[in-house]
């Protein structure tokens, strides 16, 4: 289990009465939330690098408040119904409903699968997905965490971040995925201007083979990437004639998206 940004023992000279033990809980609820199976006490210490016993009392708390819930076979944990009830109506707040439509009908136009992605940190993160009803589909679940640089919604996001030079120092290392995966930072940024000049990235199954896909930003009003929407399909259905009728689509349907919701993005 990686336990990239999951650190949850250390407070500052700055903290109020009860900080550490919020951002403790909070540490535990994220752990749930980005493993896809129920998940043990000593597997969420260690993620944490906290003792199992502090862990344990924090657990015990949430389960109480309805936030976690624990299986009675295995006593194994994850998330619980007021966390269900808390994201759902998050996401009523914020928009995503009333963006969800728009992915229906791009997903019923294209017949492949859509997604929207926000950035978390360094990786992309699934926010809606609705998946092609073809038997032959790429499908990822909502919460999935994907990687940046060889993705089409993470290049997207990337390509208008509004400091291309800058995002490419940052993302480190390009592990080889697939035999079309970009490795070098200069082809990456390469294929960042192409992404700006077209209006749309494209990713040519650099991270999964045999699965493309076309992605564009839903854009501020300065024009930077707040998030992006994508169609994603087998690369037998995805043919690049196909991707560039696809890339005007999806542009226009990000457009649409950045009007019907933009407090769900910070616009």
């Amino acid at each position: 289990m990686a336990a990239s940004n999951r650190k949850a023992g250390n407070s500052g000279p700055e903290s109020v009465v009860g900080t550490q033990t919020i951002g403790r809980a909070l540490a535990v609820l994220r752990v749930l939330r980005d493993t896809p199976a129920d998940v043990g006490v000593t597997e969420i210490a260690r993620a944490l690098e906290l003792h199992t016993s502090t862990v344990h009392r924090m657990v015990r708390a949430l389960v109480a408040a309805g936030y976690v819930a624990q299986d009675p076979h295995t006593e194994r944990y994850r998330l619980g119904r007021e966390a269900f009830l808390l994201g759902h109506i998050a996401g009523r707040a914020l928009g995503f409903d009333a963006a969800m439509p728009l992915l229906e009908s791009l997903a019923e136009t294209t017949g492949e699968s859509v997604n929207l992605v926000v950035r978390d940190g360094d990786h992309g993160l699934v926010v809606l997905r609705v998946d092609s009803q073809q038997p032959l589909r790429f499908a990822q679940q909502v919460g999935a965490r994907i990687p940046m640089y060889c993705t089409s919604t993470g290049k997207a996001l990337l390509a208008f971040s509004g400091d291309r030079e800058g995002e490419v120092a940052r993302v480190g290392e390009l592990e080889r995925l697939t035999p079309t995966t970009i490795t070098s930072p200069r082809g990456l940024l390469e294929d960042l201007e192409k992404t700006v000049a077209r209006g749309f990235a494209i990713n040519e199954c650099e991270r999964v083979p045999g699965v493309c896909g076309v992605a564009a930003p839903v854009l501020t009003a300065d024009g930077r990437a707040s998030a992006a929407l994508a169609v994603q399909g087998p690369q037998i259905r995805l043919s690049e004639n196909r991707i560039a009728e696809l890339g005007p689509l999806v542009v226009e349907s990000a457009r649409m998206v950045a009007a019907t919701s933009p407090r769900a993005y910070g616009l």
